[in-house]
């Protein structure tokens, strides 16, 4: 089961190429700080996951790489489409809240001698042990991005003592920008730097052609550093400017979901294209101590209480990611088999105790 997951994997999440996501991290005059995040994407349907500290797992990860385990340290809420454990995005007990974007540039690095993950289940990997952006900075000492991975992956990453991030992988290294080399906590689907370059060249009416593309991309990261860099009244319902940020870069109906998450009091803002109405869920009104109940709830329900979440099970797991591959006309040729493989993975994670 392991090795078709580990064939199919990769050419799901490669549908995330052309995608036009965006994501930005602002902190306002009254120290109060959220995430955004939009979805551009084909296919809307997803699962919201509650994810238990105290869990051990296992790598799923193709030759050469080697398999390792690890035990969850935090919990987390996470936005899923290939099933759970692989994640596209969440926030975790401490704060931490990272996000990833398709980067058509990104080289990750080649086989050496430090564990590897693909680069779904390395968010979910930075969800469960990682309480800070350094510390998700320093995990490259001995983790990786598997050089077998298929979808070209850049990540915005931020934490509840203020600090952000991008982490790019250029040239097969981890490229990081954070602090006085971040002057705009946003990221769209160019370079970080080619993005820089870009909002200078545009805003001191340089004579500069770029492609339609880098135009998109780079444009919605003009947009978004703009607005969070701008005077911002005391009292303004930061939530609410959030939404307006996103509604800015939306990409019309290809915006499947728009997130944010807000650090300071630890709760999760959401709407879909399909449901439009914005959604609540307190962090805090879960236990996240490990138990065999994997609770989820449809991205698109309009109830977001905890009491709505349920477990999950294999069928519910399966028919995400086989309704995804069937509404996705690239996608659509996947085996059946192939999907339910997918779709066992979580049943591998155990409690530790």
């Amino acid at each position: 089961m392991k090795k078709v997951l580990l064939t199919l994997l990769p050419v799901l999440i490669f549908a995330l190429n052309g995608s036009a996501c965006t994501t930005f991290f602002l902190k306002n005059n009254d120290g109060k700080m959220i995430f955004g995040r939009n979805f551009d994407f084909p296919a809307g349907q997803g699962h919201i996951q509650i994810n238990q500290r105290g869990v051990k797992k296992s790598s799923f990860i193709a030759p050469p790489e080697k398999l390792f385990q690890w035990i969850s340290e935090y919990g987390s809420i996470s936005f899923n489409q290939n099933g759970r454990e692989f994640p596209y995005g969440g926030m975790n007990e401490a704060g931490l809240v990272i996000e990833q974007m398709w980067l058509e540039a990104s080289v990750y690095p080649e086989y050496d001698e430090r564990n590897a993950l693909t680069e779904l289940q390395w968010i979910q990997y930075q969800l469960d042990k990682a309480g800070s952006v350094e510390e998700v900075i320093a995990s490259d000492k001995y983790l990786r991005i598997s050089f077998t991975s298929v979808a070209k992956l850049h990540f915005l990453v931020a934490d509840a003592s203020g600090n952000s991030a991008v982490i790019e992988y250029l040239n097969g290294r981890m490229s990081v920008k954070t602090g006085d080399s971040l002057p705009y906590s946003v990221l769209a689907n160019s370079c970080y730097s080619t993005s820089l370059d870009y909002k200078k060249q545009k805003e001191t009416g340089a004579d500069v052609t770029y492609s339609p593309m880098e135009e998109n991309s780079s444009g919605r990261f003009l947009t978004a550093a703009r607005m969070i860099t701008g005077d911002i009244p005391r009292g303004t319902y930061l939530i609410n400017y959030g939404f307006s940020i996103l509604d800015a870069v939306a990409q019309g109906p290809a915006t499947q979901w728009s997130i944010i998450y807000d650090l300071t009091d630890r709760n999760i803002y959401y709407r879909t294209h399909q449901n439009t109405e914005i959604r609540r869920i307190d962090f805090n009104s879960f236990q996240y101590n490990c138990s065999v109940n994997h609770l989820f709830m449809d991205i698109d329900r309009f109830e977001n209480a905890a009491e709505y979440f349920s477990p999950l099970d294999f069928p519910e797991n399966y028919n995400l990611i086989n309704s995804v591959c069937n509404d996705v006309e690239f996608l659509s040729n996947i085996p059946g088999e192939h999907r339910k493989a997918m779709a066992g993975v979580f049943l591998d994670s155990v409690c530790a105790e």
